[in-house]
């Protein structure tokens, strides 16, 4: 769990990667900015998904049971005061969670401020677990400093478009015996549904939503689609945190 005293951006992602390294079972979700317009219901394209109330009310609610889902070795990140809707939305996510404020931590976390420590310390460890991999059928494994032992291959709106694929990962997981892996989600809010529902249907493994942070390997130069794969400024950005 995250402290709640002298809670830091870096600290919080210093827990993960111990984590990691001690091969603790955990999963984590995070909720940023796409997230939360369909948290709040609240229409949204971006060009990767895109979410339409009318239409995507069952997806919906599989991304809130996401959030809400509560266990111990469950952690969820939400948009940090300073980089989306400020103190009231960052006070809406906590209570809209219901999370133990322990199991709370930035939805950024691997990102801005902390990419550099992310890559440097947390992305190495990669290379210790057998990785299965959720991401873009377009991704390239071959530039990836780690080995993936399986990839399963989604498109753009695959929180919709791609929803069956839960069954199928829940089906490998239990066919195959699956147990010690390290589950890496680069999938936009299929992501958040992916951690909780395989977390639910088997402990015994980590499942992390790592979003954007490996686009460059995987996608070249066309997955610089972040300031902070751009080297842009928000990669010295230390988010803060409000404890009320």
């Amino acid at each position: 769990m995250f402290k709640l005293q002298d809670k830091s951006f870096r600290n919080d992602l210093d827990t993960i990667i111990e984590k990691l390294r001690n091969k603790d079972h955990f999963a984590f979700s995070k909720y940023a900015d796409g997230e939360l317009h369909i948290l709040a219901n609240m229409a949204i394209n971006n060009g990767e998904f895109w979410f339409k109330p009318e239409e995507d009310e069952l997806n919906r609610k599989q991304m809130i049971d996401s959030f809400k889902y509560k266990h111990d070795s469950y952690f969820v990140g939400i948009s940090c005061p300073c980089c989306i809707g400020g103190k009231p939305v960052h006070s809406w996510m906590k209570k809209q969670s219901a999370q133990n404020p322990q199991n709370l931590t930035w939805a950024n976390i691997f990102v801005n401020g902390n990419y550099n420590h992310y890559l440097k310390n947390m992305v190495p460890l990669y290379s210790e677990y057998d990785i299965i991999l959720v991401s873009n059928s377009d991704s390239n494994l071959n530039r990836l400093p780690f080995k993936v032992k399986k990839h399963f291959k989604i498109g753009k709106n695959a929180w919709v478009e791609n929803n069956e694929m839960i069954e199928d990962i829940r089906n490998f997981i239990t066919n195959d015996n699956i147990t010690d892996h390290l589950f890496l989600f680069c999938a936009g809010p299929f992501g958040n549904i992916l951690t909780q529902t395989l977390f639910d249907h088997c402990q015994e493994n980590t499942y992390i939503d790592i979003g954007s942070t490996l686009n460059t390997f995987l996608l070249g130069n066309a997955g610089k689609n972040r300031g902070y794969l751009r080297g842009e400024g928000s990669l010295g950005k230390i988010c803060t945190w409000s404890q009320e």
